[in-house]
């Protein structure tokens, strides 16, 4: 549905997209993360034509967006960051307004009444729009973005200003969407992108610095995983019976366990998996569990490893 192949971005001196390369298929929500200037609106400039690449390709439903850039245009709905509206006209006339310049006519009242509904824009129909609150502002571009049923979503910070009611039924509204649509997803919010996305992308620098789920992302940046074990034993049975696991390399002691209680956090390489033993072992010393919790990484921890990693200097927005 959409596919980027080796696109850069000059400004000037400035390069703000370098060789970005990657493809999203019919019916993914993708997430789009990165630090302030890492290249993530320019992405989007090139996908929606508001920008033209340097160099490269980019194509939306086979449509490229050079050669036919209406055409892209047609199949997708934009949210920018920055709220594009006419505060001195109501909401429901903007609207009105934008089912024209889509040529809706006769499906405009069908639509119309969906976005309404589905972005709770009800109340404040018959309100001039320069004096909203920001979330009902926000709500108000989402609707635009949405009233001509778009192939593809892009949106960038969509529950910026919502209150976190709000915040769920946008992501609800997303996730009912990716049924029929495809849509890339910009925040800064990472757990938003965790609960919504199936694949994330993350930008850095104007590079591609890795692209997959939540769980591959967390494996490519993770030398090591670990799991927090505590049991009813005596500290040096449980060091020497946990040490004698094939890929243990390590146990960092948990000192505020109850007395009686043995804790550890067990250290081993990503990619072995030391679960099946380590049950065994604790079968075999017939240990009463008092606690087993495989850790991981956290979206945040991950981000911040992926960005220092491919290089802090910014390219731009």
């Amino acid at each position: 549905m959409i596919e980027l192949k080796n696109v850069c971005k000059n400004y000037g001196v400035t390069r703000a997209l370098a060789d970005v390369s990657f493809s999203v298929e019919k019916g993914e929500i993708v997430g789009f993360v990165g630090p302030n200037g890492a290249g993530k609106s320019t992405t989007m400039k090139i996908i929606t034509t508001y920008t033209a690449p340097s160099s490269g390709t980019c194509s939306v439903g086979g449509h490229d967006v050079m050669e036919d850039p209406l055409a892209v245009r047609q199949m997708i709905g934009y949210l920018p960051e920055t709220v594009p509206l006419y505060y001195d006209m109501l909401v429901h006339e903007y609207l009105e307004f934008i089912g024209q310049a889509r040529h809706l006519n006769g499906s405009f009242k069908k639509r119309y009444d969906w976005v309404v509904e589905a972005t709770g824009l009800g109340p404040v129909l018959r309100r001039k729009i320069g004096v909203l609150s920001k979330g009902y502002k926000q709500r108000t571009c989402l609707a635009q973005a949405l009233i001509h049923d778009p192939e593809v979503l892009i949106l960038d910070e969509p529950t910026s200003g919502l209150d976190p009611l709000q915040i769920i039924g946008i992501r609800n509204l997303i996730r009912d969407l990716a049924h029929e649509k495809t849509i890339i997803l910009s925040t800064h919010i990472l757990p938003e992108v965790s609960s919504v996305a199936d694949r994330i992308l993350v930008v850095n620098n104007g590079s591609l610095v890795a692209d997959g789920s939540f769980d591959k992302l967390i494996q490519q940046v993770t030398e090591r995983s670990s799991v927090y074990v505590a049991v009813k034993a005596a500290k040096k049975d449980f060091q020497s019976a946990v040490k004698s696991i094939k890929g243990v390399e390590d146990i960092e002691f948990d000192d505020n366990t109850p007395r009686g209680t043995v804790g550890g956090h067990i250290f081993y390489a990503s990619g072995k998996d030391i679960l099946p033993d380590l049950n065994q072992v604790i079968r075999e010393q017939n240990w009463d569990v008092v606690d087993f919790s495989q850790e991981r990484l956290s979206l945040e921890e991950s981000f911040i490893r992926l960005t220092r990693s491919s290089g802090q200097e910014g390219g731009a927005a």
